[in-house]
């Protein structure tokens, strides 16, 4: 029975691992068949753990007992062999071509696992349960915790942030783990030993949780300063080109004014001098576009704009403006703007044709700033706009390169307390399709 009874709590340990592997590796919101291929493997992994402790005793029970309350393990040295065979196993399945992050992502898998555990353990205990109650009851509490933290969007945030993070960002990954193997090591990984210093332990992990929550603040401002600077110097020098090329024509709209006053002071009837005025002013005045643009208060934003507008020329695509509002009076970053304005632009005008007229539009809400991009196509339900968003889904051939740009205008949104618009308008006898978002 006892036998048994252990065999399940691997089983469960095995499973939590799993689960943890995914939370911090995963890709895609559904799990394929493939991924449960990993749960034999780390199984035996966990049995070879325990049954190690116990060869040489054949009247005694197939896998060891004491010990394994929070950890997969009852010492050190097998805990880091666990560690590194989940390292190899992580880095061949998921494929990681970084390195540093398949060190930090699995240490974040064991800080993660050890975490929850000592959580669970430490809440039954309080509650008075004991015995073989905790042992199933912990693991079983605990896989609840990681499957709940997994569905949070608050801790994809926070696995992007560490994995695009640098070592500042990637030492929150290792730290809780390093407590917690060393508070065990040092109670022998005795749980009854664990459990009557744990308020101790607590104190040092929540100071290590402060810790992490400023260190990922502050590399998360530096991520943001350091995407502004390539942005400025991405799309700055493009928009200062529109601004030059107005400049360069100044002294031909001077020439023009001199012309004009010469023309109506020269002309003999009010005919001749509206005649002569109309003559002289085709040609000089800015179109609404640049208008716009010019007037726009980001000049990155502008820029990029502008940007893309020259790209929308080469396919005979004409680009209508109609901007009012203020991007910096908003709180949402200016980069967070570009990446949104960016997803919507590029996939308006890969739904467009040549001919055809794509509409950006910005206003001030009363609850922020909004901005559309309107683009030619059949009407779409609201259930067909809804799935557009879903990871994954394209209307495009290449499936596996494209699927990923609205759903991240979804997860901004909501990152950002934002609100996503989608609709269907009716411009000169023709439906347009309408994406868009609503940002504080």
């Amino acid at each position: 029975m006892d036998t048994l009874f252990n065999l399940l709590q691997i089983l469960m340990d095995a499973g939590l691992i799993l689960l943890c592997c995914q939370t911090v590796f995963k890709e895609r919101e559904h799990w394929g068949r493939k991924d449960f291929l990993l749960f034999p493997v780390i199984t035996l992994f966990f049995m070879a753990a325990r049954a190690g402790m116990t060869v040489g005793s054949p009247s005694g029970p197939l896998f060891a007992k004491e010990g394994y309350e929070v950890a997969p393990s009852n010492n050190v040295a097998m805990l880091l062999i666990l560690i590194l065979l989940i390292l190899l196993v992580n880095s061949v399945y998921y494929k990681l071509q970084d390195n540093g992050w398949a060190f930090c992502g699995t240490m974040a898998v064991f800080s993660l696992y050890l975490l929850v555990r000592t959580i669970s353990v430490a809440l039954l205990s309080f509650c008075g349960i004991g015995g073989n109650g905790i042992l199933a009851g912990s693991r079983l509490l605990s896989l609840l915790c990681v499957y709940l933290l997994s569905r949070a969007s608050s801790f994809g945030r926070v696995r992007d942030t560490i994995k695009e993070g640098g070592f500042t960002a990637r030492l929150v990954s290792v730290n809780i783990g390093i407590v917690l193997i060393a508070a065990l090591s040092v109670f022998s990984f005795d749980i009854s030993r664990f459990m009557e210093h744990l308020k101790i332990i607590g104190g040092i992990l929540f100071l290590c949780l402060l810790c992490d929550g400023l260190l990922l603040h502050y590399n998360q401002r530096r991520i943001q300063e350091q995407r502004r600077i390539r942005m400025i110097e991405q799309y700055v020098p493009i928009v200062e080109e529109l601004i030059s090329q107005v400049r360069a024509r100044q002294h031909e709209f001077n020439n023009r004014i001199m012309a004009i006053e010469s023309a109506v002071s020269s002309a003999a009837t009010l005919e001749e001098a509206k005649e002569s005025v109309a003559a002289l002013a085709d040609g000089i005045s800015l179109s609404s576009r640049d208008r716009d643009l010019l007037a726009c208060d980001s000049k990155i934003i502008a820029g990029m704009l502008y940007g893309k507008i020259k790209q929308a020329e080469l396919a005979q695509i004409n680009i209508e403006l109609e901007f009012r509002g203020l991007f910096k009076k908003s709180a949402v970053p200016e980069t967070e703007w570009i990446e949104v304005i960016g997803i919507l632009f590029d996939n308006a005008l890969e739904a467009s044709t040549a001919g055809d007229t794509v509409y950006l539009k910005t206003c001030r809400k009363d609850s922020g700033l909004e901005f559309t991009v309107w683009n030619p196509a059949p009407p779409l339900s609201n259930t067909e706009f809804m799935k557009l968003f879903s990871k994954g889904v394209t209307t495009k051939q290449d499936r596996s390169s494209h699927g990923f740009g609205l759903y991240n205008v979804l997860k901004l949104a909501e990152r950002c307390h934002g609100k996503i618009l989608t609709r269907n308008e009716t411009v000169g006898g023709r439906n347009y399709v309408v994406f868009g978002i609503l940002l504080p």
